[in-house]
């Protein structure tokens, strides 16, 4: 938690997403805020190269 304003920071892990358009999973920047994940914005997909803002988060790796 930031002292400041007492909310949560976000964190960034290496995850998959699904590219709505080329219908694969790729990998993305994934933005974990609480229990929500979503795709950084600004993300293109590799091999289709359209944005993954409308992907859907797949899967990533949080250890316990």
């Amino acid at each position: 938690m930031t002292p400041i304003t007492g909310m949560p920071l976000r964190k960034e892990k290496r995850g998959w997403a699904y590219c709505p358009i080329c219908t694969h999973t790729v990998q993305a920047q994934v933005i974990l805020k609480g229990k929500a994940a979503y795709v950084k914005p600004g993300q293109r997909c590799p091999r289709c190269s359209s944005s993954l803002e409308a992907a859907s988060v797949v899967d990533y790796r949080v250890a316990a």
